[in-house]
């Protein structure tokens, strides 16, 4: 009988060690990690897959601010996604993979392929932010044929995610500011024409793929608060992008 008693005091005790020590691991991916086996728990795992916007450049400071952090801490403080509140909810890990300058054309397949390839822990999502360094050789009257290869380029990366069984964001090319420059027109003419596409590819594929449109969300004239440079945001800058791409997620995760 003592044996019977001692083992399920032993059972209720493991499981508040266990309870109480998730609450304070909200922040931590490696304890995450460990802990949801043990309660059983789904993990979401997402991957911010682009450029210098995804790593969080700013020219105001040398610190990245990249919105995967504060996207983190929306899905970590919501209701719906709390561990403390409920067994059953999922935890969610999200994971940045941002390169400063690459091109969606020609560079970004082959690192995303490799990155899925080799990850230990499948993505769920995979949000995909790219095609601004794609455009800073816009020529003029090219706007069509340069946004063409470029959203080809960007849907590559979609299929390359759904490959590997992730459902994707398509987050909207924001604007930049290009007043004076001698292909600013053409450059506008490609950014708004590659948007397009991505929301009409986004509606015909709504299964696997959703828009997060940050180019109808942040736009000019500018709130000198978000922008560190011409293309480039501030800390709040890249808080406001976060906060669009997760309210563009947050039913559908």
């Amino acid at each position: 009988m003592f044996n019977k008693l001692g083992g399920c005091l032993f059972f209720l005790l493991l499981v508040t060690v266990v309870l109480y020590g998730t609450k304070f691991a909200v922040y931590d991916q490696e304890t995450r990690i460990n802990v949801a086996p043990v309660v059983n728990c789904k993990v979401i795992r997402i991957l911010c897959f682009g450029d210098s916007l995804t790593s969080g450049f700013s020219t105001t400071t040398v610190k990245l601010h990249p919105y995967s952090t504060r996207l983190q801490e929306c899905f970590d403080s919501n209701n719906s996604t709390m561990l403390a509140a409920s067994l059953s909810r999922p935890i969610f890990e999200v994971h940045n993979a941002g390169m400063p300058g690459e091109r969606a054309k020609d560079q970004m397949s082959p690192r995303l392929g490799q990155i899925l390839q080799r990850a230990i822990v499948k993505y769920s999502w995979v949000i995909i932010l790219a095609g601004t360094n794609d455009m800073r050789n816009s020529r003029k009257n090219t706007s069509l044929s340069d946004s063409r290869a470029v959203f080809s380029a960007l849907v590559k990366l979609h299929n390359i995610s759904h490959t590997f069984g992730a459902k994707t964001v398509a987050v909207s090319i924001p604007d930049k500011e290009c007043k004076g420059s001698a292909t600013c027109a053409n450059l506008k003419a490609t950014q708004r024409k590659i948007n397009a596409l991505l929301r009409d590819f986004t509606s015909r594929n709504k299964e696997k793929v959703i828009l997060a449109d940050l180019a109808s969300e942040i736009f000019l004239p500018r709130d000198k608060r978000l922008w560190s440079d011409s293309l480039h945001f501030t800390k709040e800058g890249y808080t406001k992008m976060a906060n669009i791409i997760y309210s563009s997620m947050k039913d559908h995760v």
